[in-house]
């Protein structure tokens, strides 16, 4: 049975080795390829990243003017007409910020009715005799009336004003016929380098099929334009900024990036777009993928950088120097009137502080960013948890391996978190932790189901001959249940009734079977109520031993104890069967200690039983029949009764506290095993009172040799 058990460990190894191996190269297929739901996990654990990190302050050198529910209360509704939105550029303009980034769009020329009117007028009168002076003052009337004429001189007058401009973008991101031609005003802004990197691997940003860009009269006198386009995940948050967007053959720049670009002093033909790598700005390289898009590290929710009301700035309540030599966004934050972006830390945040935080992270270098790196560290992190987990949890215990898959579990995910915290580094966290759990999830069901298996076999074996308390304690180590036979030292226990044959003889067959098999059950009770293994019943007789199939260093306590337990549970038996107008009958008990053969023994697959055999077998036969002769009801050997003395002595004033106290020792005489040279003193063993001590008597009634026949 121990080779069964170690067959059963080489294949619960050999198994979970497999299963890992599938389960890692599973993951890392899966890994290599991508999938959109692997994908979208991912995507959840660097939300999580972000949520766990908190907000974090925002560079006070950006400030959002928004067009909010007070400026639409105060003013009127959006959109306001040009020239009060001049009047709002104007007003930031006289505290000389470094640079205005207007998310709005100007791709139309503004028209109202009266100045349809003066035009009509001024058509009709056009050649006719009407004086100059009148023709005049309808032209200066217009010419109040052009609100464009009015918003594009206050850009010239600030001069760091920076325009938007939307893209039309495919919803696969390319196109080959792009449509809407780009004015020259227009492609100035346009990256002026555009490189390779990655030993020619192309990036290959969205392609834009149409544009939309501001007036001509507008983007003159602008310092930059940059397009607004943005995507977001197929989860509905906004994780990317694109940094370049494609249109025929030029590559354009967010309004983001152009914001940085003039806030930080760098010339246009110093910011090169790197495909596949990033935008060189300056000195400073934006991370980006082979889209082209950045990451963005957002701050926290909502309002986490400084608002104006763009109705204080028209009306003159804003403290001076709130702008000056800082970077201004102007947009719209009103509900109903912006495009609403859903983050990692809110689904309510307007278009224009997403701007204003790609800006910031820009600026302060603050970036978030997978690096080239990240898949190989990806695969190679599969393949080593795998590999350990794969060797280690097939040779652990449940316990252990569920603290090393939580330890490596705890310890990947307080990495990530601090490479994601201090150096900005994306690494994936789904594809690593779902191959752990996986890998120990899958063992654990393994590991159970085979060991449901041998708990089932051990119990099924040992139920009938151990107690309930050595059958658990099998089945939580298996390893004990070493039944295909050793030779171990036992203390073995043989039970006969006094006189069966006659008793038997004396009344019906039924009634003899019925009052053996309560006397048995009794008795069985009493063996595992002292932990004894259970060897045979042979009629009327019963055969016990301890110290096997697990170690039992007090066996011979145990098996005495038993013994006396038995005979005082055969007197609550007798007193009950004189109550009942029953006969009773008597018991005798042999006790032997001594070195035996155990094992399952018997034709496989038919008849096998766990037992022992040899001469200390034998000869404990042979005592339990001398009780008979010395009317005494326990009989042990003195291969017993040299380790009992022990206790008796110790009980009396060592350790051993009284464990075997009130009991009596005996010498009975010496007796000779037929066919064996050495000679064996039989000792009796009776319970005393509780108020009396333990006694050991050597001196025997009659030192008479007897000759034990088989």
């Amino acid at each position: 049975m121990s080779q069964a058990w170690l067959g059963k460990t080489k294949l619960i190894r050999s198994l979970g080795a497999g299963v890992a191996a599938g389960i890692t190269a599973t993951m890392m297929i899966i890994s290599f390829a991508g999938p959109n739901l692997l994908l979208r996990l991912e995507n959840a654990s660097l939300d999580a990243r972000f949520i766990m990190r908190g907000p974090i302050p925002a560079d006070p050198a950006v400030v959002l003017v928004a067009i909010d529910e007070e400026s639409v209360q105060e003013v009127g509704r959006w959109p306001w007409p040009r020239d009060i939105q001049a009047r709002v550029i104007d007003g930031i303009g006289q505290d000389h910020p470094k640079v205005i980034g207007l998310d709005i769009i100007y791709a139309e020329p503004e028209s109202s009715a009266a100045r349809l009117v003066l035009e009509d007028l001024l058509a009709a009168v056009n050649g006719s005799a009407v004086s100059p002076q009148l023709r005049a003052r309808l032209q200066g009337k217009l010419n109040q009336f052009d609100t464009d004429r009015r918003l594009a001189d206050s850009i010239a007058s600030v001069g760091t004003v920076v325009l938007a401009m939307p893209f039309v973008v495919p919803e696969t991101g390319t196109s080959a016929n792009p449509v809407g031609a780009v004015e020259d005003y227009v492609k100035a802004g346009a990256f002026a380098l555009v490189r390779n990197t990655h030993s020619g691997e192309a990036m290959e940003p969205y392609r834009a099929s149409d544009v939309r860009p501001p007036l001509k009269p507008f983007a003159q006198h602008a310092i930059g334009v940059g397009h607004v386009y943005s995507l977001p995940d197929p989860d509905g948050i906004t994780r990317y900024e694109y940094m370049a967007v494609r249109h025929g053959d030029d590559y354009y720049p967010s309004l983001a990036l152009e914001i940085a670009r003039v806030f930080l002093d760098v010339p246009r033909e110093r910011v090169a777009l790197r495909l596949g790598q990033g935008v060189q700005l300056g000195d400073r390289l934006i991370p980006t993928d082979q889209k082209g898009r950045m990451l963005i590290n957002y701050l926290g929710r909502e309002r986490q950088f400084r608002y104006v009301s763009a109705a204080d700035v028209l009306h003159r309540r804003v403290p001076a120097g709130i702008f000056r030599d800082n970077i201004v966004l102007v947009g719209t934050s009103a509900l109903g009137t912006y495009d609403q972006k859903a983050t990692p830390f809110s689904a309510n945040v307007p278009g224009i502080e997403k701007n204003a935080t790609v800006v910031h992270d820009i600026v302060q270098q603050a970036f978030v960013h997978k690096p080239w790196w990240a898949g190989l560290a990806d695969l190679s992190l599969i393949l080593a948890f795998g590999g350990v987990l794969g060797y280690a949890l097939p040779r652990m215990r449940a316990f252990p391996a569920a603290v090393l898959a939580l330890g490596l579990l705890l310890t990947y995910a307080v990495g990530l978190y601090l490479l994601f915290v201090f150096h900005g580094l994306w690494l994936d966290a789904v594809a690593p932790i779902l191959t752990v759990l996986l890998i120990f999830i899958s063992m654990t069901v393994l590991r159970f189901m085979i060991e449901e298996k041998q708990a089932k076999e051990v119990r099924t074996l040992f139920s009938s001959y151990v107690s309930p308390h050595i059958v658990d304690e099998l089945i939580k180590d298996p390893s004990k249940a070493r039944i295909g036979g050793q030779r171990r030292e036992l203390t073995m226990l043989f039970s006969d009734v006094v006189g069966f044959t006659s008793f038997s003889e004396k009344h019906d067959a039924e009634a003899v079977v019925a009052q053996l098999n309560e006397y048995l059950e009794a008795m069985t009770d009493v063996i595992f109520r002292w932990n004894g293994t259970l060897d045979k019943f042979v009629g009327d007789s019963i055969v016990v031993f301890w110290n096997a199939p697990i170690e039992q260093v007090d066996h011979v306590e145990l098996a005495v104890k038993c013994a006396l337990h038995m005979r005082r549970r055969l007197g609550e038996l007798q007193a009950k069967w004189r109550l009942e107008g029953r006969m009773s009958f008597d018991t005798g008990i042999g006790i032997n200690t001594g070195t035996a053969v155990v094992g399952n023994i018997g034709a496989q697959g038919k008849k096998m039983d766990y037992t022992m055999i040899g001469d200390y077998v034998n000869l404990t036969a042979r005592v339990e029949g001398l009780t008979r002769r010395y009317d005494t009801g326990i009989i042990l050997t003195d291969y017993t009764a040299v380790r009992l003395k022990t206790l008796i002595a110790d009980s009396e004033g060592g350790d051993n506290r009284g464990r075997l106290g009130h009991i009596a020792l005996h010498k009975l005489g010496v007796v000779k095993v037929k066919g064996k040279d050495h000679a064996v003193v039989v000792y009796g063993l009776q319970s005393l009172g509780r108020n009396e001590q333990s006694t050991v008597d050597e001196s025997a009634s009659g030192d008479t040799v007897e000759i034990l026949e088989k």
